[in-house]
């Protein structure tokens, strides 16, 4: 099969269209490019062609959503968005401002306007004074800490394992959730799963290889551990679902058809646990993808949730002594070897 082509990762460019490359970056009175936008364009489009496959797909995503609402600003406000004057870098900032945009999207604009200059051989406006002031002076009237996710932890995961009832979809989440607390696996990685990557026993334990993620980009990969709870669930629903190879985890079409592999909106699956253990709905609301990971970390920090505590800045990477660290735990608040009582 033909691989496909990827988009731009700045959504200026089409291969094979028949536009300028410089076309998209012309400000609203221009009627063509100038001569410094054709040759910013054109080092751009070459410096794509080379990173091909050298950044994760959502990285890439995010730049082409920041570099479009950029682009636009600069259009609509009659500025060139490459190369890009502090001063319309400064004004784009304080538009977001007085849009309520968040501190940290408002950072990772500027994140992604730093790497389009970086990437045709430009200075990066973002490192100027006017630009940097507007920094300061959204760290001055926005300071506020980012919002964390409401932790799901232990207790309120094993509350769902033993109501949940019967179904192919109750034994799907039963397994989802336990393998999202055992592997502290972000979403994507849960996701990613396939069954070749389990080593299971059907009288103890097992575990679960991370073939690749955020702080693993070489793709060395990293071994969790799955408690023997873990592998009941995980077989439970293997064998529901009839699945023998490929993705883990799939969408359920209908009451009982398991379709293709589970996408990474896992937010709305732990929310609906939250519903279900009839959590009040103000903390639904503030459950994400991320809950078991901050309910994991958590726990095994004895730390009980706090809105506003910095689990940001707990270490992340999946590696054999923090699996031995969670086995220990995970133990001593009641989920041992077999099952817990």
């Amino acid at each position: 099969m033909p691989r496909q082509p990827r988009k731009s990762a700045f959504g200026a460019f089409k291969p094979s269209g028949d536009d300028p490359p410089a076309q998209e970056l012309i400000s609203a009175p221009q009627l063509t490019p100038t001569e410094e936008q054709v040759q910013a364009a054109t080092v751009l489009k070459t410096w794509e062609e080379m990173a091909q496959g050298a950044y994760p797909p959502n990285t890439v995503r995010a730049w082409r959503a920041d570099w479009k609402a950029f682009t636009q600003f600069c259009f609509t406000s009659g500025e060139s968005p490459l190369p890009a004057a502090p001063y319309t870098v400064r004004t784009h900032v304080q538009h977001c401002m007085n849009e309520a945009k968040k501190p940290a999207g408002i950072r990772r604009y500027l994140a992604t306007i730093s790497r389009a200059h970086r990437a045709a051989e430009l200075l990066s406006p973002c490192a100027s004074e006017p630009v940097r002031l507007a920094l300061k002076e959204l760290s001055r009237t926005r300071a506020a800490r980012q919002r964390q996710a409401r932790p799901l932890c232990w207790a309120e995961i094993k509350q769902f394992l033993e109501t949940a009832g019967k179904g192919i979809r109750a034994d799907r989440e039963r397994a989802l959730l336990c393998v999202a607390y055992d592997t502290m696996a972000r979403r994507s990685e849960l996701v990613s799963l396939d069954v070749e990557d389990l080593t299971l026993s059907p009288i103890g334990a097992g575990t679960a290889l991370i073939r690749r993620s955020k702080t693993d980009q070489a793709g060395e990969g990293a071994r969790a551990y799955l408690s023997k709870e873990t592998v009941r669930h995980l077989l439970r629903w293997l064998q529901a679902g009839n699945i023998t190879e490929g993705a883990v985890f799939r969408r359920l079409v209908g009451r009982e058809r398991v379709g293709p592999r589970l996408h990474a909106d896992m937010a709305d699956i732990f929310k609906r646990v939250g519903r279900w253990i009839k959590l009040p709905p103000e903390e639904v609301a503030e459950i994400s993808g991320h809950s078991i990971r901050v309910g994991g970390y958590s726990g095994s920090l004895g730390v009980e949730h706090r809105s506003g505590v910095g689990y940001a800045s707990w270490p992340m990477e999946i590696n054999a002594h923090a699996d031995e660290i969670r086995r220990e735990c995970s133990g001593n608040s009641g989920r041992n070897g077999s099952g817990g009582q």
